[in-house]
């Protein structure tokens, strides 16, 4: 008996709010944020939450002129080459959030090497992303990542502080977690 597995690709989730909260500090009050990837817009609101008023619409990011300071987003990871591409062609600083094990491939790798100013911070949470109907997913299978460039940094490799005193650097979501120790 043969079975095929039907496969959709799903790119678009919105990103948890502690994601924003461990990259926060790291922009200055002063730099107009844009986040060019728009999937449902609700990343516009967890920024509000930190009191930072973002650019965030629903245009295509390829043929869009972009205003702002810097670009920080979760960007859909299956066109992230094109994306980087794209980008270090706006020449605007970037902070975008990835799994970690992308910088290593080598085709993105080949977009990343002739550059100057790449710098990383390693996020501290391991945390589910929301998808499109308002669901926090689990844990995802990978670790992630805010590879940045040209946003001047006090170290190229940044170890980003726990939002919560966990194992995961996340709030536990039931009591059965909070009593867990630490190794």
């Amino acid at each position: 008996m043969n079975k095929y597995v039907s496969y959709t690709k799903k790119d678009n989730w919105t990103t948890h709010i502690d994601y924003i909260k461990v990259i926060e500090p790291y922009i200055p009050a002063d730099l107009v944020i844009n986040d060019p990837f728009y999937f449902n817009g609700y990343v516009k609101e967890l920024w509000k939450e930190l009191g930072r008023d973002i650019i965030h619409e629903d245009k295509d990011f390829f043929t869009n002129t972009h205003e702002g300071h810097i670009f920080v987003s979760n960007p859909p990871f299956s066109i992230i080459n094109k994306i980087l591409v794209h980008l270090f062609t706006l020449e605007k600083p970037f902070i975008l959030l990835i799994p970690i094990q992308k910088i290593c491939m080598i085709k993105t790798q080949k977009i990343l090497k002739p550059q100057t100013n790449i710098q990383v911070i390693i996020s501290p949470i391991y945390q589910g992303f929301i998808n499109d109907e308002g669901i926090e997913t689990k844990c995802p299978s990978q670790y992630y990542c805010y590879l940045c460039w040209n946003v001047k940094l006090p170290n190229d490799l940044v170890f980003a502080s726990p939002l919560y005193d966990t194992i995961s650097g996340v709030k536990p979501k039931t009591s059965k977690w909070k009593d867990r120790k630490k190794i």
